[in-house]
């Protein structure tokens, strides 16, 4: 018998496109069995995620109709599309890559069935050609989504970086190279070194001739905090900035006595308005 090769490809794409609501309702049982929505946040991303799901059977089918270098060119462009409109959705990366797994099998079913429509007289290397573009496709899909939401992964965690880096040593322009470091909270090793590393910079950027340290923020001082403070006006000192400490509070005082920390060589205020005032910098 002879085929149509063009014409069998539009006919199994018009078959599967007949049957997107079965494959889209076998695709939602499939999830609900393995107790997918565990992995939703919410409602509202679980809805996000059966429309985006609904966006990619339809781009898929193409696969099987279309020539494949100006299908994937468009599907490159729609996964790029829909990561960035979803972002939540896509950060439980197993979570998608499950998804792919399930559809995956619905359409190969599908495929199978359409191939019965014909009592399987369907050549081989056609079935086999269309299974190869499923599965092309579907890894392709796979790929594609992960290196997408990774990047945007990536992306984030370096705007966070950023932002947690500028907010650990903020250097507050008070008057031409004069600045003000206020320190609050914890201080570990880690974003020690960010706040001298910080600081260094800033200074240096505004040319700094003076900078307030206030630790009226700091919630305890020990060893490890000491030394960074230490550290820090040190490296000040090398840069010809002068410092002030302020807002060390008695039992800070008492806790740096017991260390054996002291800060003779540093001008140290009890606050900074009276920091202020010594060195004659108007309190705004």
């Amino acid at each position: 018998m002879y085929y149509d090769k063009d014409q069998i490809n539009k006919s199994l794409h018009l078959y599967l496109s007949e049957n997107l609501d079965t494959m889209k309702e076998s695709w939602k049982e499939s999830s609900k069995e393995k107790n997918h929505i565990i992995y939703m946040p919410n409602t509202t991303i679980a809805e996000k995620l059966e429309e985006m799901k609904d966006h990619f059977i339809v781009e898929l089918l193409h696969v099987f109709q279309d020539d494949e270098t100006s299908f994937y060119n468009r599907f490159q462009a729609k996964i790029e599309e829909v990561v960035e409109e979803s972002r939540d959705i896509w950060k439980p990366l197993l979570l998608v890559q499950e998804e792919f797994t399930r559809y995956r099998e619905i359409i190969l079913d599908h495929i199978e069935y359409f191939i019965k429509q014909y009592n399987d007289s369907v050549p081989i290397e056609h079935v086999l050609e269309w299974q190869r573009k499923a599965l092309r496709a579907f890894d392709y899909a796979s790929s594609a989504f992960m290196q997408q939401a990774l990047l945007h992964m990536d992306e984030e965690i370096q705007d966070k970086e950023n932002m947690i880096l500028e907010l650990t040593a903020p250097v507050i322009l008070l008057q031409p190279r004069i600045g003000l470091l206020p320190l609050v909270g914890n201080i570990d090793v880690e974003r020690g070194d960010a706040i001298v590393e910080n600081t260094l910079k800033q200074c240096a950027l505004k040319q700094m001739d003076r900078l307030y340290i206030d630790l009226s923020g700091v919630l305890h001082i020990n060893a490890l905090v000491a030394e960074k403070i230490k550290q820090l006006i040190s490296a000040l000192q090398l840069l010809g900035i002068n410092t002030t400490l302020s807002g060390m509070r008695p039992y800070m005082a008492q806790q740096a006595v017991q260390l054996g920390i002291s800060f003779k060589h540093v001008q140290v205020v009890s606050d900074l308005p009276q920091a202020l005032r010594i060195n004659q910098v108007p309190v705004q």
